[in-house]
This record gives structure tokens, sequence and C-alpha cells, in this order.
């Protein structure tokens, strides 16, 4: 009996002295990293500022292939060129992220963000799945560009592909070119298998050299035939396998000391998205959808130099990363040199791997208001 009230008296001890001052220790934190949290998200609405006489700040849904899907789109003065941004992925929604690293850009162009179908606040259900294609979203994108020609009264959009996007914005381009004044590929996809076949073999040469021989074995492990197209879960496991090995070399996100995404400025950007819940903003931008995986699927393949060719009907700029193995510039320069199109711009961004406009922010604003504007303007003028 006494043992039990000895011990019973050490709980109380306990529960008073260690338990609840860790309990109000945590809870603090928490407190405090809440209030941090909200005032950065309205540091960052407070930064959104589109008061311009002729400025634009406006959100909506629109329908695209009979499913309602969300746009943003903001600018300093509404007779800018209007960029439509195409986020990669597929499925990594950017609209809520993009309000600082984009906010630049809207002094010079109307800046358009768009969750794709299946993505973000277009997230929907799994009745999106059967409508999931590669032909789909291109024509969603064409719908979506004709909805801004009676919206904003232009003719042509500036069309920015980044990553999945880039592979999306080029089947736009070729399909309807009477639409776009310029297309920029910013981590151009070239082939969706092929591509991660070169990605891996990147790998292996950096593993050999770096002395890192389980990461090599392990790459050289995977079977040379690709999962059958369909096997879903298989084909994404593969896919992880080889994009996991990035950061240790820096090729996915090159310019962090240790390459790690989830210690970039991109990753405060989701923390302090003015627009969203945090777990929303995750969710949208990380947290893949059953439309999202049917959409990879049904990219099994694809390759865009004998689906698409190398004639184009519109000026193309490419914004590419020496360092990226993500989608691997060594694929990407020798289709480029063969591009046949009435004018063509090869941008290197030397301190960049795969997130070039987060990366080199400032030359990326550069590029883009430097090259890629006056052909707009040019094309604006002859069409008037």
């Amino acid at each position: 009996m006494n043992a039990f009230k000895s011990a019973l008296k050490f709980l109380k001890l306990a529960a008073l002295y260690v338990l609840a001052p860790a309990a109000l220790v945590l809870i603090g934190a928490g407190g405090g990293a809440w209030l941090l949290i909200g005032a950065g998200k309205d540091a960052a609405a407070n930064s959104n500022w589109y008061g311009a006489p002729n400025a634009i700040d406006e959100e909506d849904y629109v329908t695209l292939g009979g499913v309602d899907q969300y746009i943003r789109i903001r600018g300093r003065d509404r007779s800018d060129p209007v960029m439509l941004d195409l986020h990669g992925g597929p499925g990594h929604a950017m609209s809520s992220t993009n309000h600082r690293l984009m906010r630049p850009l809207t002094e010079y162009f109307v800046v358009v963000d768009w969750d794709q179908r299946g993505a973000g606040k277009s997230r929907g259900d799994e009745s999106l799945v059967e409508t999931m294609s590669y032909d789909r979203m291109v024509d969603d994108t064409i719908e979506l560009i004709e909805h801004l020609q009676d919206r904003l009264g232009v003719k042509k959009v500036v069309l920015v592909g980044h990553s999945w996007g880039s592979i999306l914005g080029l089947g736009v381009a070729k399909k309807r070119p009477d639409l776009v004044a310029a297309y920029v590929g910013v981590g151009q996809v070239i082939a969706w298998n092929k591509g991660f076949d070169e990605t891996t073999r990147l790998l292996i040469e950096a593993a050999e050299a770096a002395g890192d021989a389980a990461v090599a074995e392990e790459l050289r492990a995977l079977p040379e035939e690709w999962p059958p197209k369909g096997d879903v879960t298989a084909l994404m496991q593969r896919i992880g396998a080889i994009q996991g090995k990035l950061p240790l070399y820096k090729k996915g996100y090159h310019a962090l000391k240790d390459g790690d995404f989830f210690k970039s400025d991109v990753m405060m950007d989701i923390f302090l998205s003015p627009e969203e819940t945090l777990s929303s903003t995750l969710g949208g931008f990380f947290q893949g959808s059953p439309a999202t995986v049917a959409l990879i699927d049904d990219l099994y393949g694809r390759d865009i130099r004998a689906d698409l060719g190398y004639e184009y009907e519109v000026p193309i700029f490419i914004f590419q990363g020496e360092h990226d193995w993500q989608t691997p510039t060594t694929l990407v320069k020798p289709w480029f040199a063969r591009l046949n199109t009435p004018y063509k711009d090869y941008v290197a961004f030397d301190d960049s791997a795969h997130y070039v406009y987060p990366e080199q922010q400032g030359k990326y604003i550069v590029e883009m208001v430097n090259r890629v504007r006056p052909v707009t303007l040019s094309q604006q003028a002859a069409l008037q």
C-alpha cells in the first residue's frame, strides 16, 4: 500500500512539475507559431496591391470542358500582354503560392493563374478520372484562352509552361497557333518515359563519380522495361524511385545550400499564402488526386519529338536550368536545335536546375520583360 501511495504521489508531482509545464510550453509554441503565420499571411495579403487606375485583380471559376475550374487574374495595367501560366505536376497547382513569385511580373503582364482540371481548387472528385487525358487538357487550355479573349479583349496570350505545363503548352501552340503570341517553356519536357530514362542515366553517372555505390546499384536494379500502361501504382513507384535521388546531387533544385526543396522559400510561400489555409495549400501543391494519377497514366510513352514534330508557327522561348535532370537539359538542347519556328531563343539559367523561376527569380523576370514582352507587344501592334 505504501508503495502504491508513493507511486501515486510521484505521478501527481510529475504531472504538476513536468507534464503541465511541458504542455504549456507546447501550447505556447503552437500559439506563437500560429500568430506568426497569421501575421505573415496578413503581410502577404497586404502586399498584393493592385490599386492602380487600370489594374485588375479578379478570381473566378470558369467552365472548361464541362468542368468548373479556378482562375486568378492579376496585373497593374490591364492593357499589358496577357500571360497564361501553366503549372507543372501534373497536379501541382500554383495559384495559392504565386502571390510573391509572380508579383513582379504583374507590373509588365496581366498574369493568369489557373488550377488545371483535377488540381488545387479545381480538384473535383473521382468523376473527373475518366475525363483525364492530354487531349482534354489541351482543349481545356484552348477554351480558357478563348474565355480570356472575350473577358480581357485580347487576341493572343503569352503561354508559359512549367514542367508538365510545357508539354501541355506546346500541344496548344501546335493545335491553335492563332491564339499564342509566344510560347515559353520552363523546364521543358521532351519525353515522358524516355525523359525519366535519361534522368536515371545521369544519376547513375553522378552516383558512380561520387562513390555512392548503393545509389547506383538501386537505380541499376530498376527493370529495363517500364511497367505496363495502366499499372499506375508501379508507374508512380518507378517515377518516385528516380526523382527521389535528384536532391542528392542538387539536380532538381540547385540554388540551395543542401538541395532540399522543403527548405526553400517556395515552402514559405505555401505557409504564408494569403488566400488559403495551410492544409488546403499543401494539399493543392503536394497531394495527388485520382484525376492526376489518371493523367500521368495517359502521358505514358509520350514524346513531343514524335508526337508534335519540330515545326511550329509561334515564337518559342526556352528557359532551361543548366543543372536540370528532372526534365533533362541533355534532351532539351538537341531538340531545340532542330526547331523550325518564326523566332526561337534559348535562355540558359546557369545556377538553376528544374525550378528556374524561384531559383533565379531576378533573371527570370529580366528575360521575360526584355525578351518575351517585346515580341508580344510587336504582335499586338500588328494586330491592331
